[in-house]
C-alpha cells in the first residue's frame, strides 16, 4: 500500500490515510516495539503443528448432513464466527458480516421459500437441475435434501456494491468449517440456498425474509449444528494433480 516511510532523520512514518490496516508492519518487527495505532500489536506466534498434524487437521472436517435437534448457544457460535475473521482477504478488505438464523420455524421459513421459487423456474434456467433436485428428493423420498433438517444455519453477508466482499465470504466460511470440530460442531455448505438467494431477481425477497438491510447480500450460507453421525476414519481423495513451468 505504500503506506511506511521514512523520514529525514530516519524515523519510520506510516501514512494512516493509506493504511489498509493489515498489521504486517508490526507482525515482522524483530524488537517487537512496533505498535500500530490501527492494528494494536498481537501476542507472539507459538510453535505451529508439524506438517502431519497440520494436515490431519485440515482433513478432519467432514460435510455433515444428520445434525442433532438441539440449539447450539450463542456463545459457542460466536466462539466459531471469530475464526472467520482471521483468513487473508485482498487488500486486507475483509468486510464480512454474519447473519444467524435459529430455531427449526425460521430455518423451515427459508426452506418453503426456496420451494416455492423454484418450482416457477423454467427448465430452460440454467440452474434448473441443480436447484430441483432437492425439491424433486423430498417429494418422492420425504426427505429434506436442502437443509437437512439443521437447527441453525449462517449467511455471510457483504455489501451489495463491494468488489471483494464475495471471494472474501468464502474464505471466511472455510476457516469456520474448518474450526467448527473442534469445538464439537458440524457443517455443511448451502449451496443450493446460497446460488438461488444471490441472485438478482431473488435476492430481495431472501433479504426481506432473514430481516437484510437494504444494501447487504447473501454471499454464502453454511449449515451449523451438533452431529447426529461420528466420523471415525479420514477419506481419501482423488490423487494430487501439479504441473510445473521451471
Amino acid at each position: 500500500m505504500d503506506a511506511i516511510s521514512y523520514s529525514a532523520d530516519g524515523l519510520l512514518v506510516i501514512d494512516l490515510e493509506r493504511c489498509n490496516r493489515c498489521g504486517h508492519c508490526a507482525a515482522v518487527c524483530p524488537t517487537g516495539e512496533m505498535d500500530h495505532p490501527l492494528s494494536r500489536l498481537q501476542e507472539e506466534l507459538r510453535p505451529l503443528p508439524a506438517p502431519e498434524e497440520a494436515l490431519r487437521f485440515l482433513r478432519a472436517p467432514r460435510s455433515v448432513r444428520r445434525f442433532e435437534q438441539r440449539l447450539v448457544p450463542r456463545e459457542l457460535l460466536t466462539s466459531l464466527l471469530d475464526a472467520g475473521r482471521y483468513p487473508q482477504t485482498a487488500k486486507n478488505s475483509q468486510g464480512v458480516h454474519y447473519h444467524v438464523v435459529r430455531g427449526r420455524e425460521r430455518v423451515a421459513q427459508i426452506h418453503d421459500l426456496y420451494f416455492e421459487i423454484v418450482s416457477t423456474l423454467s427448465k430452460d434456467d440454467p440452474d434448473y437441475d441443480i436447484l430441483i433436485r432437492p425439491v424433486n428428493v423430498q417429494r418422492t423420498k420425504g426427505f429434506d435434501a436442502l437443509l437437512y433438517n439443521c437447527p441453525q444455519l449462517i449467511f455471510a453477508v457483504c455489501n451489495e456494491k463491494s468488489t471483494f466482499d464475495p471471494r472474501n465470504a468464502q474464505f471466511s466460511l472455510t476457516f469456520i468449517s474448518l474450526m467448527a470440530p473442534s469445538l464439537g460442531l458440524g457443517t455443511c455448505w448451502g449451496g443450493q440456498i446460497q446460488r438461488l438467494a444471490g441472485r438478482k431477481e431473488y435476492m430481495s425477497r431472501f433479504s426481506a425474509l432473514i430481516g437484510l438491510k437494504e444494501d447487504q447480500r447473501i454471499c454464502g450460507c453454511m449449515m451449523v449444528g451438533y452431529p447426529a453421525v461420528a466420523f471415525r476414519r479420514y477419506v481419501e481423495r482423488d490423487p494430487l494433480q501439479v504441473s510445473w513451468w521451471e
